[in-house]
């Protein structure tokens, strides 16, 4: 098992954040079409990103991976794809629920469970899908 370099904790963090910043931008624009739930659900992942962010940061989480490399090279891009697709996304339960799995690829990140990853960046790939 490896653990993760500096260099490989920033870029997930980094990622996070700026995908909790691709949910806020997301939640302003749709703001109107929005309901109450789906507002405080928006909220909550944008939170969830940024309570992983901070844990990978400061060593609060602390995951290890066969492949560290690879790894992180495909959240990293998983992470990518979900902001990229809420740009173009006006399918809002479409758009909620890449939020939500990427809740769900960063908290599998943080136990550095490889098969849930997986699974997770599937089922964005098939959100995602144009």
């Amino acid at each position: 098992m490896e653990d993760l370099t500096l260099e490989q904790i920033n870029e997930l963090a980094s990622a996070y954040c700026d995908m909790a910043r691709s949910l806020n931008e997301f939640q302003v624009v749709h703001w109107s079409q929005l309901t109450h739930e789906q507002q405080l659900d928006l909220n909550a992942y944008q939170n969830s990103l940024l309570d992983r962010a901070q844990a990978i940061q400061m060593r609060t989480t602390r995951p290890a991976f066969t492949n560290a490399h690879q790894m992180t090279g495909r959240i990293l891009e998983g992470t990518h794809k979900a902001r990229t697709s809420l740009q173009q996304l006006d399918d809002l339960p479409v758009a909620i629920n890449v939020g939500a799995i990427t809740v769900a690829l960063a908290a599998y990140a943080a136990r550095a469970n490889a098969r849930g990853i997986e699974i997770a960046l599937r089922e964005l790939d098939d959100l995602t899908k144009a």
